[in-house]
This record gives structure tokens, sequence and C-alpha cells, in this order.
């Protein structure tokens, strides 16, 4: 199954749209803020989400 064909996570997300989502907002950073850490928190949380989803359907 390829990336663009991935079944979305719980939040609609597919696996490769959740790292695009990582990589866009990690790109050029030097300085992160509490807030921009929280947000990347919540970007990987929404990744785990997709990868456990797409577990859950190939078990």
């Amino acid at each position: 199954m390829s990336s663009t064909s991935q079944p979305p996570g719980s939040d609609g997300q597919t696996i490769a749209e959740a790292n695009e989502a990582i990589r866009q907002y990690v790109s050029g950073r030097t300085i992160w803020s509490q807030a921009d850490l929280a947000e990347l928190d919540r970007l990987r949380t929404s990744w785990k989400r997709a990868v456990q989803a797409q577990v859950t359907r190939a078990a």
C-alpha cells in the first residue's frame, strides 16, 4: 500500500499526511517556545494515532 493510499487515522489523517505536517512544522526552526513544543507534541500524537489505525486495520 503506498503512502498516498493509506487509510486515515482516527483524526482523518494518513501517516503520510501526519509525517508531512511534522516535517513542515519543524523545518528551519532553531528556537522552540513552550507553545511550539506543545504543538509538536500534538502533531506527534496525531501521527501516533494514524500509525495505530494502520496497525489495527492490518491486524
